[in-house]
């Protein structure tokens, strides 16, 4: 009973100490007009086309619901592969132009929020720089569990997935 009563302390003292945010930044640069990439972009069901998520998983069941592009637009997935599980990303700020901040609630395999920033900058008139940017907030005991998963690896790698597909697609 000792022993379990001190490892309880020891991981609620751990949890205490250990980040609860993460961020997470990609970028890469597109030979396309910044406009051009942006209303590409904005729309949530191009992902299926460019997002490795939506790419792993083509049997994934998926939803839309609001107008495509628009603040409030809201796209549902439940996928059997574990690594996609189940949620919902609804955009929730647009800068026409500039970026799409969408706010993404995943329901399987656990509860998490986050954020996924696009933003574009203009490198010339034909080349734009294109910077997603994910960001979360895990709460204790998940931030310990989290600690030993190297996210900025895990999920840069398949934002960094996405970008390149994003760079074939509108560079074809």
């Amino acid at each position: 009973m000792t022993v379990i009563l001190i490892i309880a302390i020891a991981v609620i003292v751990l949890g205490s100490y250990l980040k609860n945010d993460y961020l997470i930044v990609r970028e890469i640069r597109i030979n396309k007009p910044k406009q051009q990439i942006f209303n590409y972009i904005k729309l949530l069901r191009n992902q299926n086309e460019y997002s490795y998520y939506n790419r792993k998983d083509p049997n994934a069941v998926k939803s839309y619901s609001g107008i495509d592009g628009e603040v409030g637009f809201t796209y549902s997935w439940s996928s059997k592969i574990n690594s996609i599980g189940t949620g919902t990303q609804t955009i929730s700020k647009i800068v026409e132009g500039e970026e799409m901040c969408c706010n993404i609630k995943f329901t399987k395999p656990l509860p998490l929020k986050s954020i996924a920033i696009i933003a574009l900058t203009a490198i010339n008139e034909n080349e734009t720089k294109v910077t997603w940017t994910f960001s979360s907030f895990y709460n204790f005991p998940l931030n310990i569990i989290i600690y030993f998963v190297d996210l900025e690896k895990l999920i840069g790698e398949d934002i960094a997935s996405s970008l390149v597909t994003l760079k074939e697609n509108l560079e074809r």
